[in-house]
């Protein structure tokens, strides 16, 4: 029985993406955290390094409050991927070396077949169309970066109190997406990334602007620790920073709507 139960914990943690506790420094493998929102990009990056180097990347995703408390538990990561603003206010990860990935973009998002019980038009005006809405989701806006965005923006346009009923906050960007593309939800705030990789599954989205009036711009980076922290991981480190730099990784992030 004992057995049993630790093959389902092993299971469950494989399925959450936790990356397992058990250390690959030796082998230079690198251990990475990314927001759950960038899990299919950071996949690509990560099968694509692998395959030119060699290099085992271990991965986990999560809202990046999960992310900063399971490297804090775990006392160690090499890459940590999200936004700028959102890594700054976790000194003590000591990350301090940034490279530049791209802007991350607010996109509002709705269910397919929405329009027919509304109107025969999609949505093209947002603020005058989302409190025609039932329900709308957006990622927790303590936790996420997306939902800190969608936040902003509702408060911006005037509408965060008044659809206060109507909202329904979760807490990552995927159950976003889950709830949009299984038709539970009429609409919703995720990333153009997420967006873009399930469009065939939604009615459609508009790309929301970032700027005065709106939300403040997300610029999203890989974090790495100091030059001198970590060394087993060092060389694997700087190999994927280069890696990032090149034409197959700017490929993977333009394709994402980086």
């Amino acid at each position: 029985m004992m057995l049993r139960r630790r093959k389902v914990l092993l299971s469950m943690l494989v399925a959450v993406g936790w990356p397992m506790q058990r250390s690959f420094a030796a082998n230079g493998a690198l251990l990475l955290m990314a927001g759950a929102g960038y899990k299919r990009p950071v996949e690509a990056l990560c099968a694509d390094f692998t395959r030119q180097t060699g290099i085992i990347v271990e991965r986990g995703y999560g809202n990046l409050q999960q992310l900063f408390a399971q490297a804090r538990a775990s006392g160690r990561v090499d890459v940590l991927i999200g936004d700028a603003d959102f890594i700054d206010h976790a000194r003590d990860l000591d990350l301090p070396q940034r490279q530049t990935l791209g802007q991350g973009k607010l996109v509002l998002a709705w269910r397919r077949k929405l329009m027919g019980r509304y109107s025969p038009e999609p949505i093209t005006d947002p603020v005058r169309d989302l409190p025609r809405m039932q329900s709308i989701t957006l990622p927790n806006p303590q936790q996420t970066i997306y939902g800190r965005a969608a936040q902003q923006w509702l408060k911006a346009k005037g509408l965060w109190e008044p659809l206060q009923d109507k909202l329904k906050i979760v807490q990552t960007l995927p159950q976003v997406s889950a709830y949009l593309t299984s038709g539970q939800i009429d609409a919703g705030f995720m990333n153009l990334t997420e967006a873009l990789a399930v469009k065939g599954q939604l009615g459609g989205f508009i790309e929301l602007q970032p700027g005065e009036g709106s939300y403040a711009p997300i610029d999203l980076v890989a974090a790495f620790p100091a030059e001198g922290a970590q060394p087993q991981t060092a060389a694997s480190r700087a190999k994927f920073a280069q890696f990032l730099q090149g034409a197959a990784a700017q490929n993977i992030l333009r394709n994402a709507g980086l």
